[in-house]
C-alpha cells in the first residue's frame, strides 16, 4: 500500500511539474520557508526517489534555498539520512556540498551530529568530497571533531580512515580531536573496550597531536567541569563497584557450583565395587581425562577466589581503592575460571565420544572454543572498524605491530589451555590397570 501511495505521488508530481512550464512552483515556500524540495528530499529516503529526482531535474537552484532556519536541501536530507538524496544533490550541483547553515555546519557537519552513519560513509568513500573534509563550523569543529565528541566508533573511523581528514586542526576553544578525546575518558573505573577509550588510543595511534594553545591546567579544569570534582568520581566508583558485585556474583557462584557437582559427577562413571580399584573413574589415567580434571579444578578455583574476591568489594568498611581492586581481580578471575569451564566442557565430550565418535568430538571441542571468541567479540568488531583507518594512518611496521598485539591478546586469551596442558604433563600418572 505504502508502494502503491509513494508512486501514485510520483505521477502526480510529474503530471504538476508538465503543468507548471515555467516551473515556478518549484521555488514556492511555506510559512517556514521550505521549498518543496526541503520535503521532497526526506520523502523517499532509501531509493533513488523519482519525486525527488524529479523536482531536482525541474529546478537545481531550489537547492541554494534555504529555509527559515538556515537550511537547505542538503541539511535536511542530511537529517533524514536520505544518503540518495544527498547524492543526486552533489551529482547535479556539486558546490552544494560546501553549504553552511546558520551555525555554519555543513551536510557533513549534520549527518555527524544526527548520527547517520551511511551519509558519513558515503561523503568518505567519494573523492569529489574531499574538499570539505576539513570544513569548520562557527564553533571551529571539523566533522572529526564532532565525532570524537559523540563517542561513535563507526563514524569516527570511516572520517580516519580519509586520508584528506586533517587530524590536528583545533577549533575556537584550541583542542584538537586528541583534546576531546582525552575529555570523553571518564575517571575512575571504565572498560578500555569503551567507545571513548578505543578513540584515543586510535587517535594516539595515528599520530594525532595535542593542541598547543591549550595551557595543562586549563585542560585540568575542564576535565572537572565536565566529569565533576573528586569527590563525585568517588561515588560513581561506589556505585559502579556495588552494581559489578551483584552481577558478577552470581556468574562466579554458579560457575564454582557446576564445578562442584561436576566433580562427583565425573566423565565414563565409576569402576564397579568388585574391581580391584572399585569406585574410581573408568577413565582415569588418560591424558584427555586428566586434562578435565585439571581444567574443572581451575574454574572452581578461580570462581571461588572470585566470589571471596566480591564479598570483600562488596563490604562498605573497606576502603574504596581496596574494594576497586578486588572488582577488577574478581572480574579477571572469573573471566578466566569460564574460559577453563570451556576447556573442562571440551575434554569431558572428548573423554566420552573420542574413541567412538571422533569426528563428533572434535567438532564439538572447536565450537567450544567459539565461546572465548565470543568473550572477546568487542575487541573483533573493533579492529574490523579500525583496521583500514589505521593501515592508512600509520606506518606499515607501526600497524604490523598492532597485529601482533592483536594475536598476542587473542593468544593470552587461550593461555588458560596451554596453563593445562602444562599442568597435565607435569603431573601425568600412570592408567590404574
Amino acid at each position: 500500500l505504502t508502494q502503491r501511495v509513494l508512486q501514485r505521488l510520483a505521477e502526480l508530481t510529474k503530471m504538476v511539474l508538465e503543468w507548471n512550464a515555467n516551473k515556478n512552483l518549484t521555488t514556492e515556500r511555506d510559512k517556514t520557508g521550505s521549498t518543496p524540495l526541503h520535503f521532497a528530499a526526506v520523502l523517499l529516503k532509501d531509493q533513488r526517489g523519482s519525486v525527488f529526482s524529479q523536482v531536482l531535474e525541474a529546478n537545481p537552484s531550489a537547492v541554494y534555498q534555504p529555509d527559515n532556519e538556515g537550511l537547505y536541501p542538503i541539511h535536511v536530507a542530511a537529517l533524514a539520512g536520505a544518503t540518495q538524496a544527498i547524492a543526486l544533490i552533489v551529482e547535479k550541483c556539486d558546490s552544494s556540498a560546501g553549504l553552511r547553515d546558520v551555525k555554519g555546519r555543513t551536510f557533513l557537519h549534520v549527518a555527524v551530529c544526527g548520527r547517520k552513519f551511511g551519509i558519513v560513509a558515503y561523503a568518505c568513500r567519494n573523492q569529489s568530497l574531499a574538499w570539505i573534509m576539513n570544513m569548520q563550523d562557527d564553533d571551529g569543529n571539523t566533522a572529526l571533531h564532532l565525532a570524537v565528541q559523540a563517542g561513535r566508533l563507526k563514524m569516527f573511523g570511516a572520517l580516519l580512515g580519509n586520508s584528506h581528514v586533517n587530524m590536528d586542526l583545533a577549533n575556537v576553544k584550541g583542542e584538537t580531536p586528541l583534546d576531546i578525546a582525552h575529555y570523553k575518558i571518564p575517571p575512575g573505573l571504565f572498560s578500555n573496550q569503551n567507545s571513548e577509550a578505543v578513540i584515543r588510543w586510535a587517535l594516539q595511534s595515528a599520530g594525532a597531536k595535542r593542541g598547543t594553545t591549550c595551557r595543562e591546567d586549563h585542560l585540568k579544569e575542564k576535565y572537572e567541569q565536565i566529569h565533576g570534582p573528586q569527590t563525585e568520581h568517588e561515588k560513581k566508583d561506589m556505585e559502579a563497584v556495588k552494581d559489578s558485585t551483584e552481577t558478577l556474583c552470581i556468574g562466579s557462584v554458579l560457575i564454582a557450583t557446576v564445578t562442584f557437582g561436576a566433580t562427583f559427577a565425573l566423565p565414563g562413571g565409576y569402576r564397579a565395587d568388585d574391581h580391584a580399584n572399585g569406585g574410581t573413574p573408568t577413565l582415569a589415567g588418560r591424558y584427555i581425562f586428566d586434562a578435565f580434571v585439571i581444567a574443572n579444578t581451575l574454574a572452581f578455583i578461580l570462581s571461588s577466589a572470585a566470589t571471596l574476591l566480591l564479598i570483600r568489594s562488596g563490604c562498605p568498611y573497606v576502603n574504596i581503592q581496596s574494594r576497586k581492586l578486588c572488582s577488577m581481580l574478581a572480574y579477571f578471575f572469573a573471566e578466566v575460571s569460564v574460559t577453563c569451564l570451556v576447556a573442562a566442557f571440551a575434554t569431558a565430550v572428548y573423554s566420552v565420544l573420542g574413541t567412538v565418535a571422533h569426528n563428533t568430538a572434535i567438532t564439538a571441542c572447536v565450537l567450544s572454543l567459539l565461546i572465548v571468541l565470543c568473550n572477546h567479540a568487542e575487541v573483533w568488531l573493533t579492529w574490523i572498524i579500525l583496521a583500514r583507518p589505521l593501515f592508512v594512518r600509520c606506518r606499515p611496521l607501526r600497524f604490523l605491530s598492532y597485529l601482533f598485539q592483536l594475536a598476542f591478546g587473542m593468544l593470552f586469551a587461550y593461555s588458560p589451555f596451554l596453563l593445562i596442558l602444562f599442568l597435565v604433563y607435569g603431573a601425568r600418572n600412570h592408567s590404574i590397570p
